[in-house]
């Protein structure tokens, strides 16, 4: 059984919110920094997670050499924050105007961003072809979604990136089918490992510098080979949420960011919140049964979520009353912080202390 902290929603906060524990989010982040330090691995956390200057300047100061990010316009918020190294981990298809706003960030800070295909290799040389950006060849670990599949895919992506005027730094991954199940971790992490390998050795025969073996997901961020593996990209690990529970990725006790509701609507055994799928989002993982947790009601599932309503359901035990707020763990986070304005941070006690905006909230082009 689930068993989230049992957080406290201070008078201030209006419903609904989307609350962070700041002391439990430090402890995340410097769990994580400190693991990854003494494997030796470089810490590049991306910040889809959280979306957030001042969550990521911690993250910087707790040992972060930079930042990854999902899109350009993410990677210019940060930069104008004042980050100066950015992977933008995903394999972009140019336009004028996207490669005019790359051109802007180059001037400004380091920047690289991943390539899964020649085609794409051809329109980022067409469009940019300037030798300060770095490109990352992504190579496909288990997951079927991007990236190449074999080492000679590889080497044909990294020679048109070449060709166009790009420098090749190196290659990434996504194990992304670590969130297949709780034992699915360990052979993500492998896989990684495996395809990072066979795609560098391929570049290297071929006389390319590759000084960047990327990966990353939080289940598998400290897990990944050491020596094999440069750097990790975890991001969802800044808070945790139900699905890294579920995985085991992340405690229970030390997730860090809930939604304050209140209850509008009690009938019998079933209730109603005041935050629905556009708090929420209706991510339903396969691993768990429910869209959030319920920390005050761990026998409540909530079955069923329309734009600003969910309908839970009370097993057994009590029931809230109506009127009465409750705190709920998202099943993923990510979505539910591109979604939100601000981030109300609360202390140990359990007291607002401050608000953070969600600087790069719905950058998603």
């Amino acid at each position: 059984m689930e068993s989230f902290p049992t957080f406290r929603i201070p008078s201030t906060v209006e419903t609904p919110s989307v609350c962070v524990d700041r002391a439990l989010m430090e402890l995340n982040i410097q769990r994580m920094a400190s693991g990854l330090k003494e494997k030796g691995v470089a810490f590049r956390p991306h910040v889809k997670s959280h979306k957030s200057l001042a969550i990521a300047r911690r993250q910087l100061a707790a040992g972060a050499i930079g930042l990854t990010t999902a899109t350009i316009g993410e990677a210019e918020v940060f930069v104008n924050g004042g980050v100066k190294d950015i992977l933008i981990a995903y394999p972009l298809w140019v336009t004028d105007a996207k490669a005019a706003r790359i051109r802007a960030l180059l001037d400004r800070a380091t920047i690289a961003v991943g390539v899964s295909s020649v085609e794409g290799a051809r329109n980022l040389g067409s469009k940019i072809g300037d030798a300060r950006l770095n490109v990352l060849v992504e190579v496909e670990s288990g997951e079927s979604r991007t990236g190449v599949t074999d080492p000679g895919a590889a080497l044909a992506v990294a020679e048109a990136a070449a060709t166009g005027g790009l420098v090749i730094k190196g290659v990434f991954t996504h194990g992304g089918h670590s969130y297949a199940g709780a034992d699915a971790a360990e052979v993500a992490a492998a896989d990684e490992g495996r395809a990072l390998l066979a795609a560098a050795a391929a570049l290297r025969a071929a006389g390319y510098d590759v000084e960047t073996m990327s990966a990353g997901s939080t289940p598998t961020a400290l897990l990944g080979s050491a020596g094999t593996v440069t750097e990790e990209r975890p991001g969802t690990f800044v808070f945790g949420d139900r699905q890294q529970v579920a995985l085991g990725a992340h405690r229970a006790a030390d997730v860090a960011l809930f939604v304050a509701a209140t209850v509008v609507q009690v009938s019998g055994r079933q209730f109603v919140l005041d935050a629905g799928a556009k708090v929420f989002t209706k991510d339903l993982p396969k691993t768990l049964d429910g869209f959030g947790a319920l920390p005050a009601y761990p026998d409540s599932r909530i079955d069923r979520l329309y734009d600003h309503h969910a309908v839970v359901t009370a097993a057994s035990g009590r029931v809230p009353s109506i009127g009465e707020r409750v705190a709920v763990i998202p099943n993923h986070v990510c979505p539910v912080s591109n979604l939100t304005d601000e981030f109300v941070v609360l202390d140990e006690h359990g007291e607002e202390v401050d608000r953070w905006p969600v600087d790069a909230r719905c950058r998603n082009r």
